[in-house]
């Protein structure tokens, strides 16, 4: 990515406290090598945040987002607010409503761990991609840090289990499975792409960093917040005067995930990025 790029990316993030989010996105922006008047899907594009990032880089793109969720794309709708952006219902295990070899690059992030059939659903996607396309993807790593989720790193390191659903399901929340590093790769091989990259992200967080992002992330969608509070909090928000104790937060979350530039495990970390093409 050129420094103009970088920076503009940088500029969009600033509002995003979630660290693990942050770092996904910035790879993924990243891997795109993005060009003018390129095709770029984000299949289950939820609420819209990658497409809010796209739309706002200053490249010139055409954007289409899909899920299977059509309160997600409702939500996404008014995010982002634009008619030129095209959001799809679409359901993996199903077919795509696209042809075959349409899309430049696309955006797969957290979606093959919600998958009944993984290796399924991305064969639907390596078919809407062109060839030699790019795909960049992220999902939840199994080898999760200590702190990102105690409740279910002691059970799984001690019991073998894991909390599946409720609050307390923390990384497990509606997810099918998680992935150490190299079964995303062998499902994204066995799906027909060739790898480019693989690698894990986001190795140093906060004590109870899940619980804390899912708290937000709940009082947002709830309208629990003052208007101020919510336009602090919103990763969609730019610019945005914070209050000196929110200011302060965001900077030593901030300050926090630069440790991840010093030290990022191979295989260990809160997320896994993988760049394939096909």
């Amino acid at each position: 990515m050129n420094k103009y790029l970088e920076n503009k990316l940088k500029n969009l993030l600033e509002n995003t406290g979630d660290m693990a989010l942050k770092r996904r996105a910035g790879n993924i922006i990243g891997g795109l090598d993005l060009k003018d008047g390129e095709r770029i899907l984000e299949v289950g594009c939820g609420d819209g945040y990658y497409l809010h990032l796209l739309s706002n880089l200053g490249v010139k793109l055409y954007l289409t987002g899909t899920d299977h969720s059509r309160h997600d794309l409702e939500r996404a709708r008014k995010n982002l607010n634009d008619k030129k952006i095209k959001l799809v219902y679409g359901d993996l295990m199903e077919k795509l409503p696209f042809k075959n070899n349409l899309f430049d690059k696309i955006v797969m992030s957290e979606v093959s761990e919600h998958l009944p059939d993984d290796v399924k659903g991305l064969k639907e996607v390596f078919r809407v991609l062109k060839k030699r396309g790019t795909l960049c993807l992220t999902v939840p790593n199994h080898n999760y840090p200590l702190f990102w989720d105690p409740l279910n790193w002691i059970l799984e390191h001690f019991i073998n289990i894991h909390v599946k659903s409720g609050f307390f399901a923390g990384l497990w929340n509606q997810h099918e499975r998680l992935y150490k590093p190299q079964e995303i790769e062998k499902v994204t091989k066995k799906a027909g792409f060739k790898i480019e990259e693989v690698k894990s992200l986001t190795w140093w967080c906060l004590p109870f960093n899940h619980y804390m992002v899912n708290l937000v992330a709940r009082g947002l969608a709830a309208g629990k917040f003052s208007k101020d509070t919510h336009l602090a909090l919103s990763k969609y928000a730019k610019k945005v005067k914070k209050p000196l104790l929110l200011n302060l937060a965001f900077r030593f979350v901030n300050t926090l995930d630069k440790l991840n530039d010093v030290y990022q495990p191979k295989n260990f970390g809160v997320s896994v990025f993988v760049k394939a093409v096909k």
